[in-house]
């Protein structure tokens, strides 16, 4: 039985725990390196033998998880130093550590899934016929212009700035983000041609607000660089397919991966924060003009991998210097889908700024009250700062439990699980260099809304 299997793999990286704090060790990182793309590769070989379909969560989130917490101690410990070192090792002797922790999170988290028994196939989830398409896209035009009218000119002018957007844009985004989620899975749920590109896109443009709204919002976040907000759309899309109409390959995965991360490379040093400094080129052939003088070529992943960085502080820092936060920020985003909840809570209670989120914490710890910018967070370290060391394991395995109920009732045909399962999907990379929490508050809205324009949730008179 394969959960056994992830049990003893457990206790024996229990058994090679190190100190907390000792030199960094090439060979043992090593070690804890092909442990763990070995353990992968049986965690991929398992799951391909009852899903087909290789764009999944469980995919996607361990590219992540591989990139944050391995790619860069695993390079190091063959002597392929990071491009910035200094940036990267806050306390090289507290590398071990992470890289053990590392490993340990991520076997209790496979140790969880595998408790979750899944069905060999895949059931399509049954058309909700009583969808209010009109009124939806009503609803995405109301969402998209109101937006853009919030959102201010520095963003219209193609600078990646979400500072310097009008207080009510992020909640206006947070909508039409969901609904444009929404609106991508009906139209493939009631998608009845014959499956091909050309058959699929020819239906598409019948539904010229739909397709209107998410070209304008496409556009308008690929000038300025947003590549999450562009990489949610694609993801969406590409699942909703993968689900009514045919399986993606692992070919497909690995070649938008690699030419997905280029382009992204591009988009993410071709962007500014301030719309009148910009040149007159384009994001494309700024950010090109700035690769081609990099003095120094970096992995199109370096970027995510220096996440790391944040894991390395929490456990050098908390709670040594630094005292736990016991979970006030998980508080925090409990109540954050209710508009302006957040806020009133933070301002009624006085909770100061590094204990309003893990990401503020560690711009705190880097850069004190003076901060330039954010320092973001790390999906162990969010969990190392508010609980310690048995939180991280606690959690992780909690999670592993629930991200295996949530695949399995998706795999079902439980409409509302697949789309839970949808929101885990496009954020699966994003939460590594963040919080389990971080899909939460889309779960919400999209919950919400599909009960909104399924009929669902009725209005007592």
């Amino acid at each position: 039985m394969i959960s056994i299997f992830y049990f003893f793999v457990v206790l024996l990286t229990l058994v090679l725990r190190p100190e907390k704090y000792s030199y960094f060790d090439n060979q043992y990182n090593f070690v804890l390196g092909l442990i763990y793309f070995a353990l992968v590769i049986i965690f991929f070989a398992h799951q391909r033998i009852k899903d087909k379909n290789w764009l999944r969560f469980d995919v996607l989130f361990l590219i992540g998880y591989t990139i944050v917490h391995f790619q860069i101690p695993f390079l190091a410990s063959i002597g392929i130093e990071p491009s910035r070192p200094g940036f990267i090792w806050l306390n090289k002797e507290v590398v071990n550590y992470a890289t053990w922790l590392s490993l340990l999170a991520i076997s209790l988290w496979m140790f969880g899934c595998s408790l979750v028994k899944q069905p060999m196939l895949q059931i399509k989830p049954e058309k909700v016929n009583e969808i209010k398409i009109p009124i939806l896209d009503l609803f995405l035009i109301v969402f998209l212009f109101g937006f853009l009218a919030t959102a201010g000119k520095n963003f219209l002018g193609g600078a990646y700035d979400v500072n310097s957007w009008g207080g009510a844009a992020t909640y206006f985004l947070m909508f039409l983000k969901s609904l444009i989620y929404l609106r991508i899975i009906y139209f493939f749920m009631k998608y009845e041609g014959n499956g091909s590109y050309t058959d699929i896109i020819k239906t598409a443009v019948k539904n010229k607000i739909f397709v209107g709204v998410v070209a304008a919002y496409f556009v308008l976040f690929f000038l300025t660089g947003s590549r999450g907000e562009i990489l949610k759309v694609l993801l969406v899309t590409a699942f909703a397919y993968s689900i009514f109409i045919r399986p993606i390959s692992f070919k497909f995965i690995i070649v938008s991966i690699l030419v997905g991360a280029f382009i992204f490379t591009l988009m993410g040093m071709g962007r500014g924060r301030v719309a009148t400094e910009l040149a007159d080129q384009g994001l494309l052939q700024r950010g090109y003009a700035n690769f081609i003088e990099m003095e120094e070529r970096k992995l199109p992943t370096e970027e995510l991998a220096s996440s790391v960085r944040i894991l390395y502080r929490a456990i050098d820092v908390i709670p040594r210097q630094h005292d736990y936060l016991y979970g006030t920020p998980y508080l925090i985003t409990a109540i954050s889908p209710i508009p302006f909840s957040a806020s009133l809570l933070i301002s009624s209670f006085d909770v100061p700024y590094q204990y309003q989120a893990t990401s503020r914490l560690f711009t705190y710890l880097g850069q004190g009250n003076n901060r330039t910018y954010g320092e973001g967070s790390e999906i162990l370290a969010d969990m190392y700062a508010n609980f310690g060391i048995f939180g991280v394991l606690v959690l992780m395995f909690l999670f592993g439990v629930l991200s295996g109920l949530i695949t399995k009732r998706s795999k079902r045909g439980d409409f509302n699980y697949m789309l839970i399962y949808v929101v885990l999907l496009i954020t699966a990379l994003s939460m590594n260099r963040g919080t389990i929490f971080y899909a939460y508050k889309e779960v919400f809205y999209i919950l919400f809304l599909h009960a909104v324009f399924s009929g669902k949730l009725k209005w007592k008179k």
